[in-house]
């Protein structure tokens, strides 16, 4: 099972990272902070904390981690503003980095307001059933349940699961984002099996909770059994 203690910590820099996101979109772009002035950072993440550090003061209470969470929270932060979202530019224009630096980074964070859910493909699709049926396996080695990659498989495209196993999956890359880690648009793919209407919109209201995570693998580990045999 997810540990709880690590995705309860996840969620939480998840929803202040979304916070400080839609902030950004109206505070850079009315010249409220800067974006940064060139940097040598050899990272996206390196330069987010180096951004984050400069302007820590300036950013809501409720949209910045705590003094000592700053390495941690630009990881994930990073990882959310770089593999969720692309830049919208309007025909003809193009986004010039106020800073010089040319990062992706700061590209994104000059054009924070114009930040579009990523496009996604057949590629990101196939890779999040992908990563969808190693989360299976991976529960099922844990719990001691013999369950090959076609019965993973098979439990994946089912429509009465398909949903919990996104939310394991979701709540794994959750956890590995706090270090940095992502998997592009995959990641994307799965927040929509999980947040989205089957019908195709987001689903009104919608947040997410620990319980729905654990409720769902727990789910998955009942039907284990009978999906191994």
């Amino acid at each position: 099972m997810l540990p709880n203690d690590r995705l309860s910590h996840a969620l939480s820099v998840h929803a202040t990272s979304y916070r400080l996101l839609k902030w950004m979109g109206d505070a850079i772009g009315k010249g409220f902070i800067p974006v940064w002035r060139a940097h040598g950072y050899g990272s996206s993440v390196e330069a987010a904390a180096g951004w984050i550090s400069a302007n820590y003061h300036s950013l809501p209470a409720d949209a910045r981690p705590g003094p000592d969470q700053v390495p941690e929270f630009a990881r994930f932060f990073s990882t959310y503003l770089i593999t969720s979202f692309d830049i919208y530019q309007e025909p003809g224009t193009r986004v010039i980095n106020e800073c010089g630096c040319g990062c992706e980074l700061c590209a994104r964070l000059v054009a924070a307001s114009n930040l579009q859910p990523k496009r996604l493909d057949k590629r990101d699709k196939s890779r999040a059933e992908r990563l969808m049926t190693q989360r299976l396996m991976d529960l099922a080695a844990e719990h001691g349940v013999g369950l090959d990659s076609g019965q993973a498989e098979a439990l994946v495209t089912r429509t009465e699961h398909r949903r919990n196993a996104a939310y394991s999956a979701y709540g794994d890359w959750l956890i590995r984002r706090l270090d940095g880690k992502s998997d592009g648009g995959s990641i994307l793919v799965l927040w929509r099996l999980i947040a989205w209407k089957p019908t195709g919109s987001p689903i009104p209201g919608f947040k997410l909770h620990e319980r729905d995570f654990n409720a769902a693998e727990t789910a998955l580990l009942a039907v284990m059994p009978s999906a191994a045999n």
